[in-house]
């Protein structure tokens, strides 16, 4: 029975990861929600060992490593989905600071012209008392 500690760690680790990164806002509800959805399947086999024989009996599934096997690639679908918006956003983040670091040269040019537009400004020179260009 050693299978039973090592599941209720893992589904335990998952929930808890999810909560707290959901608390310190580094994570969406809605994958909160899908670490949440991964975590309590594994508590669930810890509590019982035999729900995927169980299930597989129900479904009709003539052998447990076939329904493991499915749940299998849904969780690795679902990782590929995750892992694809990231990706998306990464090159989204990357598009926006090369625009702004673009605008923010533009910028920089345009006040530099504008400088040299306006005529030099008078000052008086504290040590002389005179105007100074």
């Amino acid at each position: 029975m050693t299978l039973t500690p090592i599941l209720m760690a893992i589904g335990a680790m998952l929930l808890l990861m999810a909560i707290r990164s959901l608390r310190a806002h580094r994570l969406k509800e809605r994958h909160a929600l899908l670490f949440a959805l991964v975590g309590i399947p594994f508590l669930a086999l810890a509590a019982w060992p035999n729900a995927i024989g169980w299930i597989a009996i129900r479904l009709g599934i003539e052998y447990q490593t076939v329904l493991l096997l499915a749940v299998t690639t849904f969780f690795l679908v679902m990782n590929f989905k995750l892992l694809s918006i990231v990706s998306v956003q990464e090159r989204r983040i990357t598009c926006m600071a090369q625009l702004l670091a673009i605008l923010a040269q533009k910028l920089d040019g345009q006040r530099d012209r504008g400088r040299a537009a306006l005529p030099l400004e008078r000052t008086v020179d504290p040590e002389s008392d005179r105007e100074v260009a």
